[in-house]
């Protein structure tokens, strides 16, 4: 023993090397808890494996063999029993500027087997044993203040009891002359007696990490720097343990993988939910009760729920729920508070829980604590492969460096799945934290938070998701009008706030972590899909949104949690066919807008410097008058509250005002829906608006619209426009009205009120379905401007009005975010123009597939050139005042529109040309012309009104004039401006007016021209038939025109003799009540529907039986003032029993070819109807001739003769007449 001794002491070696060390490392297979937190938390992950350190520093390198060798054989000798290893007690060390955490043994143990074998180790080498904290160090934390410390300390507290027998010694050497300097390596093992050669490894190196030929994108801003191996950054795709909660053991355990508990769902729900973690330690737990009702309310309840922002102490509570136990029995990661279940990795865990079994793996991003969990569903759909679901919690900030961050993970995840999943349907659910907002990105450029680079890499995010496949949830929903998301006032959003989750406005939490209520919403939480055709959106809602209980707030977390319910197609009919082949059919291809025209700031100040947009003295303006008009009208100013109005009604605005695109010179069309007949309304409303007239309400006129009879006022000097509909189902549901089914019984309405209720119908359902509003009304504007200065904004002439705007546009908004997710205003005003420009008028309808489903059921008729449908009943062609003449202008200014949009440097501003109006625009057409033709209107009658009735006479029948000359001149470009010209002087005194319309002639490419003088001449002669033509119709109007007060002519003029006009903007008339005395009222129509009368009128039409000479004459009763409607006339001769329709002519005058003449059962009431034409172009009733003698006029409109009700002048001269099938016998009315 003596001669050991002296031989030991021979052979004494110094433990001063920091270049090796003797150390325990555990068995790899109990380590993954440990490495889970020592990846993101120990900055020696890379370099070291999880160990506990017996003699560090150790012997010099060169020393080593000798050192194994002593301590080799003084272990053989010395050491007694098995080295059992047990940790399960976490500490720290303190440093100056954070804290190291680590795992140990219990206090309580006399003499461990670490300090056993240390102190043999060391008297093998000749040293004196010593004292020595053995630890396994977790990580360090991030700084020294407590709760950093407290929160790693936290999670290693957490790993489950480490036990483990050592086996053999690890003798660990640095690596110098390697390219990562100071990875420790394994330069050998020192076995224990009785075990196994490197049984206490079961890899060796395991810690260094094997490079593979997977990569990841780092979140470099530099792309060509970005491929780093994963070995360097130890960060492989890491599968998964489900856990599936044990009833019989009352606690969740590893679930075995089985899919014959998969049944075979018709839906599959998909619900993400940020949590919002407001403390790292201690956690805060006032609001995990309301988060855990949140998930269980029916709004969030989900097959599969992905929640970001997860920390260990809410997982626990939330596992530990008995309902959320039942209702989702799936997790990705366990309680961990369960003992035997580690910590989750990060303070802001991505966990998913599900009803139904899956596998998962986590994809690692570069940065640390980013990843996404890719869960694996057994397919839900027959044939179909499994269902992938990927969580995702990206980077936060805007910022050059996090929006990269953003790119990357989201460009690391589309690959993986690429890879790992290339054919699969594909999920991607969480808070993707991309601002949205136009408005704070253009702001960040502004202050330069960000680069104008980094604001183009957040468009080609959205870009790379739709590359991918991926289409967004919110936005299908959107545009299929399945969206139950509750509505945001989109008068005050910016583009891309629209769907927003996080709205620091309304949120207070919100407010309170993005510093100030002040901040715009932001659509951060999205769900992504690629079906493979395997299920398509069903519905789309929000949840945990703000709410106020007992007058106290109550905010679950500061975003709103979202949903999205899928429709699962079996596997022989993957998703409608018919839906996918109209898609198909017709395309919008997606036209980015260059570079030069992609700033939205840009386009806002291009239509700001154009006066577009109103002011706020504009806004207050039309809501004081909206107001006072209610408030006259309902007899409350109570705002849409029918119950609070002497007469249940409610009035809403329609038209531009409501859709929010309107301009300071738009009028307010405004519909009053109530319980009264028609009659009843409108005396009630003129009478109340005249009581009002102090109060700034004036009538102006009532007219006959297309839609029925309407008022023009004038309130606070604000224009509007009042129509009224009877419907008292309608006003009894109003607060559901928005809601209501198309097949709603509430709808089962006559045709003419469902006619008034079209718009606000409309309307909804395009405020329902456009996923971005701000950008669509920024469009709009710019569209309706360039139609206004190219002088094509006006139906009436067959150009484009508001609605063929709105209508075009939607498709186009709606058929972009379906296809490639929302769009700017930039790419929606380039795509419209590309689109339209190249657009088959001649073959395709313009109409919302998504609304409509499949091919609306309209025939075009040849009197069609171009068809726009609306979206609900009764449908007719908003396009119907359009030409051929007109659609060639309309194509040839939307081809010139396009070009200009695509050439290189074009500016939103260059656009319209520095000092374009509709002056510049009115000077071009009167020099781009070869010759005009000038429809000339003079008036110097007293009566001012007559004036303006005079104006709008003629301007009605311009459009017939257009028409006609096409007609003989089709090698010609024939275009009306629609607008009135005049001489500077012309209009200088309040007693004479003097204006003139203009037509312009100019050859077409290709056109067919008359080759011969001869051939020209007859051309002439044919285009001054036309001009007779027109002149006597609108002569013979002596309702309009007086040859006494007015004279209208038309004439050839040389574009010498009309340069010098300018524009008229000049009223001809002052607004004056105007009623017509005997125009077709719609009043007793309605009356007839809403108002039956008990008793019958006593008049009687003749019937066919032959008349008997002895029949007593009824007295004819002649009314000498109003004339009865055409329309009663109509329902008369076609329903009463003792008549025969097919005995009947009418007489109605055709747009294009004057008088026309069709049997009375072919007339069509119904505007669906192709051959519809309104009743208010009924000329005349007549019956059949016989023999070749004519018909005799029952009703004629011009004359005033009504030989059916005897009203107007009755029969004229009072004689009796004979009907047809009368046999010869007279009878009288």
């Amino acid at each position: 023993m003596a001669a050991t001794i002296e031989s030991l002491n021979k052979s004494i070696m110094s433990t001063t090397s920091y270049d090796s060390a003797l150390c325990v490392i555990p068995p790899q297979d109990q380590c993954s808890d440990i490495d889970k937190l020592r990846s993101l938390y120990d900055k020696g992950y890379t370099k070291w494996p999880p160990h506990i350190n017996l003699i560090y520093p150790f012997v010099a390198p060169d020393s080593l063999s000798g050192a194994k060798a002593q301590i080799e054989s003084l272990l053989n000798s010395d050491l007694d029993g098995p080295a059992t290893v047990t940790l399960d007690h976490s500490g720290h060390f303190k440093h100056r500027n954070n804290s190291t955490i680590f795992l140990r043994e219990g206090a309580d143990h006399t003499e461990t087997a670490l300090e056993r074998l240390r102190a043999l180790a060391l008297r093998a080498l000749g040293q004196t044993p010593s004292p020595c904290n053995f630890h396994l160090t977790v990580g360090q934390s991030e700084d020294e203040t407590e709760s950093t410390r407290n929160f790693l300390l936290d999670k290693a507290s957490r790993i489950p009891k480490l036990t483990f027998e050592v086996g053999s010694l690890a003798v660990l050497v640095r690596e110098r002359d390697a390219g990562e300097a100071g990875r420790m390596r394994l330069w050998g093992t020192i076995e224990l007696p009785g075990s196994q050669p490197s049984s206490g490894i079961l890899i060796p190196e395991f810690w260094l990490r094997e490079e593979g030929p997977n990569t990841l994108l780092s979140d470099s801003d530099d792309e060509t720097k970005t491929q780093i191996s994963l070995s360097a950054l130890s960060r492989k795709v890491q599968p998964g343990t489900t856990h599936q909660f044990d009833a019989e053991s009352e606690s969740w355990c590893p679930a075995p993988y089985s899919v014959q508990d998969m049944s075979s769902p018709t839906s599959l729900g998909v619900s993400s939910y940020n949590m919002l973690i407001d403390s790292e330690y201690p956690p805060a737990r006032d609001r995990d009760p309301l988060l855990v009702d949140t998930i269980l309310s029916d709004a969030a309840l989900a097959d599969v729920l992905v929640m970001q922002e997860v920390s260990d102490d809410f997982l626990s509570f939330l596992l530990a729920h008995d309902e959320v136990r039942r209702q989702y029995p799936y997790t990705s990661h366990g309680p961990p508070s369960q003992p035997d279940i580690g910590p989750l990795p990060s303070l802001r865990n991505v966990v998913v829980l599900s009803k139904h079994h899956f596998r998962w793996e986590f994809v690692p991003f570069h940065r640390r604590h980013k990843g996404a969990v890719v869960a694996t569903f057994p397919s839900f759909a027959e044939d179909a492969l499994p269902l992938v679901v990927a969580g995702v919690h990206l980077t936060c900030g805007l910022t050059d460096g996090s929006v990269a961050a953003k790119k990357v993970q989201l460009q690391n995840l589309t690959s993986h799945l690429k890879q790992s999943y290339v054919a699969n349907p594909w999920i991607i659910a969480g808070d993707f934290n991309i601002t949205t907002s136009k408005h704070t990105i253009d702001e960040a450029v502004k202050s330069k938070s960000i680069s104008q680079q980094t604001a183009g890499t957040l468009e080609s995010i959205e870009t790379r998701i739709s590359e991918a496949g991926l289409l967004d949830a919110w936005t299908l929903a959107r545009v299929e009008g399945t969206d139950d998301s509750e509505k945001m006032d989109t008068n005050d959003l910016f583009e891309g706030e629209e769907g927003a989750t996080f709205n620091p406005r309304e949120n207070a939490l919100a407010a309170a972590t993005s510093g100030s209520s002040r901040n715009r919403p932001q659509r951060y939480d999205r769900i992504l899909v690629r079906s493979q055709e395997v299920f398509s959106v069903k519905s789309f809602h929000q949840f945990g949104l703000p709410q106020t209980v007992d007058c106290v707030a109550s905010v679950p977390s500061d975003h709103s949690g979202i949903r999205a319910t899928f429709s699962i197609h079996d596997g022989s009919q993957h998703q409608s066919a018919e839906n996918t082949e109209i898609l198909q059919r017709f395309p919008v291809e997606h036209r980015y807008a260059p570079s030069h025209l992609s700033r939205v700031r840009d386009l806002q100040g291009a239509l700001a410097k154009r006066s577009v947009f109103p002011t706020a003295e504009d806004h207050q303006r039309r809501r004081n008058a909206l107001t006072l008009v209610k408030d006259v009208l309902l007899g409350s100013s109570n705002d849409g509250d029918s119950s609070a109005s002497d007469v249940p009604m409610v009035i809403v605005p329609v038209g531009s005002y409501a859709l929010g695109v309107w301009t300071a010179a738009s009028d307010i069309d405004c519909l009053c829906i109530g319980s009264i007949s028609s009659k009843t309304f409108f005396r009630l409303a003129i009478q109340r608006i005249h009581k009002a007239q102090s109060r700034g309400v004036r009538l102006l006129r009532k007219v006959q619209a297309n839609t029925g009879t309407m008022l023009e006022l004038s309130v606070l000097g604000v224009n509007m426009d009042l129509q009224y509909c009877p419907a008292a189902g309608i006003v009894q549901r109003w607060l559901d009205f928005s809601s209501l089914h198309p097949s709603d019984p509430v709808f089962n309405l006559p045709i003419l009120s469902l006619r008034k209720l079209k718009p606000i119908r409309d309307l909804n359902y395009i405020q329902r379905t456009i996923p971005t509003m701000a950008s669509f009304r920024l469009a709009y504007h710019f569209i309706k401007l360039w139609a206004v200065e190219r002088g094509i904004y006006s139906a009436k002439f067959g150009y484009f009005g508001g609605i063929h705007i709105t209508l075009m546009l939607s498709w186009v908004c709606k058929r972009l975010a379906h296809d490639v997710g929302t769009v700017g205003a930039s790419d929606l005003v380039v795509t419209f123009f590309y689109h339209y420009a190249h657009f088959d008028w001649k073959k395709n309808i313009v109409f919302d597939v998504f609304f409509h489903k499949k091919m609306p059921r309209y025939q075009r008729s040849l009197r069609e050139p171009m068809a726009i449908l609306g979206f609900y009943a009764p449908n007719s062609n908003i396009a119907h005042t359009a030409t051929a003449p007109g659609l060639q202008v309309l194509v040839n200014e939307l081809k010139r529109a396009d070009k200009r949009l695509s050439a290189p440097g074009m500016t939103w501003n260059g656009f319209f040309n520095e000092h374009a109006s509709v002056d510049s625009g009115a000077n071009d057409f009167l020099m781009t012309h070869e010759s005009y033709v000038k429809i000339d209107i003079q008036y110097w009658g007293r009566a001012l009104s007559k004036g303006r009735g005079l104006v709008g006479w003629v301007e009605s029948r311009c459009i017939n004039l257009v028409v006609d000359i096409h007609k003989v001149v089709p090698h010609l470009s024939v275009r009306i401006w629609p607008a009135r010209f005049a001489n500077s002087d012309a209009n200088d005194t309040d007693t004479y007016y003097h204006g003139c319309y203009l037509i312009g002639f100019s050859r077409t490419e290709g056109g067919d021209v008359p080759a011969t003088k001869e051939d020209r001449a007859n051309a002439k002669q044919m285009v001054e038939k036309t001009f007779e033509r027109f002149l006597e119709q609108v002569r013979a109007d002596e309702k309009y025109y007086d040859a006494s007060t007015c004279w209208i002519d038309v004439s050839l003029a040389k574009p010498s003799e009309v340069k010098t006009l300018k524009l008229d903007d000049r009223e001809w008339g002052e607004d004056t009540m105007e009623i017509e005395p005997d125009s077709d009222d719609e009043d007793e129509l309605l009356d007839l529907d809403d108002e039956p009368t008990d008793h019958q009128p006593s008049r009687k039409l003749p019937t066919r039986r032959n008349a008997s000479p002895s029949s007593s004459h009824t007295q004819m009763p002649v009314s000498t003032s109003k004339l009865r409607p055409a329309s009663d006339v109509l329902n008369r001769l076609r329903w009463d029993p003792s008549l025969d329709p097919s005995d009947y002519i009418v007489g109605y005058e055709d747009r294009f070819l004057g008088a026309k003449e069709t049997s009375l059962e072919r007339w069509k009431t119904e505007q669906t109807d192709e051959e519809f034409i309104p009743q208010h172009r009924i000329l005349y009733f007549k019956t059949r001739g016989n023999g070749g003698v004519e018909g005799k006029v029952v009703w004629e409109r011009a004359t005033r003769v009504d030989r059916v009700f005897g009203s107007g002048v009755g029969a004229g001269d009072r004689a009796d007449v004979k009907m047809a099938g009368d046999g010869g016998g007279e009878a009288e009315i």
